[in-house]
């Protein structure tokens, strides 16, 4: 046991370790390497702890042996991560210890970090160590630091032994565990908020090679793989490179944070360009976005190296030998087992070009990975293709891939993680690692775009009914093969300053055209992709019991076999976003988008004659059910008050609820509520109809909701001719949850106090101003675009900026401001983009006109757009 000189109180001792901390920071920031930084505070931290040692323990230091685990265990401290120290002791004298354990643990808090301590002997570390995969997990990087060093000698000694006959039961579990581990963190490398130790391509990749490798071989370190030809060379120092990159975003972040964090959240990075020289100019909102992208991109290049580098490695060191397979030929050059694809001849392989394009046909077809020579011969070959892209063969083989979606996902994955994807389409490549700069997308738009076709996959398996109805659409479509390029190459033209559905439409004809289709073939798909946000867009943000939008839309699409594609496209787009985006009630209005769509290609009447025909049977049905609810007096009484575009654009169901509250408010005075706990997953519906008496009925109710925090979904609000007003909404809890009755009663309280006068909707405000914290980001983009001509009976507000709560309530202030009645008020969240429409008329009923007054409505409505929160 070495012994410490110039022994230092333990205050000044800790003094010391926060002087060398800052020194560090401070060096980590002029642009030191995650290693060394990692390295020198393990260092930093020994001395310390040493010092806690000799004061806390004295003569007893031969009684206990201190041994250091996990990353400390490595030499690799982050700024805050946890510091696991264990005290082993003889068994017979633990009571003596006891006042030097307390002051050494109380010690080990002072130092601000979390502290992972226990006190065990030989025997109860190796007991855990038997059924607790963190405990083995932990002891294998375990590092003697200080005390009694034969205690320690012993413990290794057992443990060794006990992983020796254990070790295919570790490996297993350690394999279990990294699977488990990519489900809970999103199973991409390309998340936009990616988990920078646990997710795919992270630390623990990393580390968990070299524990697997350490049970297997007792491997020290990474450059054992080169020595047995593994890896390359430079394979090793891309790996150490990517390595600590992640480790220095993972001390900036503990620094940011003064806590251990690991999700590299969007301020996050933000902070990051900042602090570590990525951004010469913090205030240029366009620099700091750029900064980012660049910033994230190097994040996924290194991820990517991390996670394929050690995937082969594990391949290599836990696979079976390739001796013990039985192969079959697949063809002239192919051979395949029951494990894995490979090759007879590598002259004959190599002959052919077009062969390194068959494997992943073979790798798609048979669901069968690569041999590690052929894995190899791939790799060191796969530029050939830049110039054999024009190969007959080579083009036959990419449409046969792309012919059909089974195992798709899958091969354009494994056709990136060799660049094959990238050089058979350069368009492609430019997006890997693309990051988008928004809180909507959860994924790069390589990524997305691969998601997007596993969502197309996913119809073939289909086990719930929303599924199976886009699966029996997909079914009936004709060209299966062109929507698969759509869905694909739909944000083909993203990365580039202009219009990427414009640009995306050009781009993907001319790669169809490339790989041998047709014009025609080029111009379906070229058109899908100018139109994949159309249905999204019109489903969402407009009134689609307008027969003008439907007719609009029925005229851009012009056959029912793109109008299927374009509607499956619509669906695995949004899907494929990320988790939470893709709703019921989006579900329920792109189908109804399509039905109306539908029914207007396969008639040959004219919409307005359609609809004409519609408003008049309507009329009729409605007339003989209210007869039979109230009689026939009231009956013409309410149908006189109705305006044919509330009858029209209502379902009749719809309107039966509405006038059954109208009934009751005539007869009573009193406003009426309606509330459904689940309508639909994630939503409730609420109902408030009033008379002519209630001013801005509508401010007011969006007014409380937004003081409840309850998320407002859809707003259709109708006022008859008599003015009483009938307000219909869909709402849910912020995290996208139907109500509960408890707090829709509270609602109507609050309602009918407003009423009363009792509180203000001013009163409300600022209580709610005091409510609800997020991280400041960079807010994305505001606007507001005025619509006269997309409705004949409304002026449309487009708006689009920062999601908050009350944003609504504040709209709904402007246009009560003006005098404007909103009708229908179309709300879509995408992420922290808050993109609405509202469809407004005057309370005289007409459009808005005036273009001096609509300009002032569009400033006031940015003011409140960019009202700082």
């Amino acid at each position: 046991m070495e012994e410490t000189k110039n022994l230092k109180s333990i205050d000044e001792s800790i003094k010391e370790f926060f002087e060398e901390r800052k020194k560090l920071i401070q060096k980590h920031r002029s642009g030191s390497g995650g290693l060394e930084i990692v390295r020198e505070l393990a260092e930093i931290t020994d001395r310390t702890i040493k010092n806690f040692a000799e004061n806390s323990f004295k003569d007893q230091l031969d009684n206990i042996a201190i041994i250091v685990l996990g990353g400390y265990g490595r030499k690799e401290l982050c700024f805050k991560s946890d510091i696991d120290i264990s005290l082993i002791v003889q068994t017979n004298n633990i009571d003596e210890l006891k006042e030097g354990i307390e002051k050494f643990y109380y010690a080990l808090l002072s130092l601000k970090v979390d502290v992972g301590f226990s006190v065990r002997n030989i025997k109860t570390f190796i007991e855990l160590s038997k059924d607790d995969l963190t405990v083995a997990t932990s002891l294998l990087q375990g590092r003697y630091l200080y005390g009694n060093k034969d205690l320690y000698d012993r413990l290794i000694k057992k443990f060794k032994n006990l992983i020796k006959k254990r070790k295919e039961d570790y490996i297993e579990a350690t394999l279990k565990a990294r699977k488990l581990r990519y489900e809970r963190t999103g199973s991409s490398i390309y998340m936009m908020e990616p988990h920078i130790k646990e997710g795919e391509g992270g630390l623990r990749d990393f580390h968990e090679v070299y524990w697997i490798a350490k049970v297997l071989d007792d491997v020290s370190n990474y450059k054992y793989f080169v020595d047995k030809n593994i890896i390359l060379e430079d394979e090793y120092e891309e790996l150490i490179r990517a390595y600590d990159f992640l480790l220095r975003i993972r001390n900036e972040m503990h620094i940011i944070c003064n806590k251990r964090c690991d999700v590299l959240v969007r301020p996050l990075q933000e902070e990051i360009v900042k602090n570590l020289g990525y951004i010469s100019n913090p205030e240029d909102t366009e620099q700091l976005r750029e900064s980012v992208e660049r910033l994230m991109r190097l994040y996924y290049l290194y991820a990517k190296s991390i996670n394929t580098i050690t995937k082969r490695i594990l391949k290599s060191i836990i696979g079976k030998s390739s001796k013990s397979y039985v192969y079959e030929p697949i063809d002239a050059v192919f051979l395949r087992s029951k494990y894995e694809l490979d090759i007879k001849d590598e002259n004959k392989f190599l002959k052919d070009i077009s062969n390194i394009v068959r494997a992943f046909l073979y790798y798609k077809e048979f669901n069968l990975d690569f041999s590690p020579k052929l894995e190899y011969l791939i790799r060191k070959n796969e530029l050939k293709l830049l110039e054999n892209r024009k190969n007959p063969e080579v083009q036959r083989i990419v449409r046969q891939i792309f012919s059909d979606v089974n195992n798709l996902p899958k091969t354009i994955r494994k056709m990136q993680e060799f660049y094959v994807i990238d050089t058979l389409i350069p368009e492609f490549g430019y997006q890997r690692g693309h990051f988008q700069y928004d809180a909507y997308h959860k994924y790069t738009t390589d990524e997305h775009a691969i998601k997007a076709v596993e969502m197309l996959e996913s119809l073939l398996k289909a086990n719930d009914e929303e599924r199976k109805a886009m699966y029996r659409l997909f079914k009936d479509i004709e060209r299966k093969d062109l929507l698969i390029w759509a869905i694909f190459l739909h944000d083909i033209g993203k990365g580039h300053k202009t219009d990427h559905s414009v640009l995306g439409e050009k781009m993907a004809k001319d790669i169809l055209l490339r790989f041998g289709y047709s014009k025609r073939d080029a111009e379906i798909v070229g058109f899908l992709v100018r139109h994949h946000l159309d249905m999204a867009k019109i489903s969402q943000r407009r009134n689609l019991n307008d027969p003008k939008v439907i007719k609009e839309f029925a005229d851009i699409i012009k056959n029912k076999e793109l109008l299927k594609m374009l509607t499956v496209l619509t669906w695995c787009d949004a899907n494929a976003v990320g988790p939470g985006v893709w709703n019921e009630w989006k579900n329920l209005l792109l189908w109804e988008l399509y039905n109306k769509t539908l029914e207007v290609l396969e008639n040959n009447v004219p919409i307005e004659e359609l609809e004409k025909r519609k408003l008049e049977e309507k009329k009729e049905l409605l007339l003989k059910r209210l007869t039979e609810l109230f009689g026939e007096e009231r009956a013409k009484y309410h149908l006189k008050r109705l305006r044919d575009v509330y009858i029209i654009s209502t379902p009749l169901e719809d309107m039966i609820k509405h006038l059954k509250m109208e009934e009751e408010l005539f007869k009573t005075g009193k406003p009426q509520f309606y509330f459904k706990e689940k309508y639909g997953v994630g939503a409730s519906e609420i109902i408030v109809v009033v008379d002519r008496n209630v001013k801005n009925p509508l401010l007011a109710i969006t007014g409380i909701l937004s003081y409840m925090k309850i998320n407002i979904l859809s707003v259709y609000s109708y006022r008859r001719k008599d003015g009483t007003t009938v307000i219909d909404l869909l709402v849910s809890t912020t995290s996208l949850d139907a109500i509960d009755k408890a707090r829709f009663e509270r609602f109507k309280e609050l309602f009918l106090n407003y009423l009363n006068g009792n509180i203000t909707l001013e009163e409300l405000e600022k209580r709610r101003s005091k409510i609800g914290y997020r991280p400041k980001v960079l807010p994305p983009p505001t606007f507001v675009k005025i619509d006269n001509r997309s409705s004949d009976r409304y002026t449309i507000f487009d708006i689009s900026g920062e999601d908050r709560i009350g944003l609504l309530y504040d709209i709904f202030k402007v246009f009560s401001k003006y005098n404007l009645f909103p009708h229908i008020a179309k709300v879509s969240t995408q992420g922290e983009r808050a993109r609405d429409a509202f469809y407004v008329r005057t309370c005289e009923q007409g459009k808005l006109e005036n273009k001096e007054l609509l300009e002032k409505i569009k400033q006031d409505l940015l003011k409140v757009l960019n009202k700082d929160m």
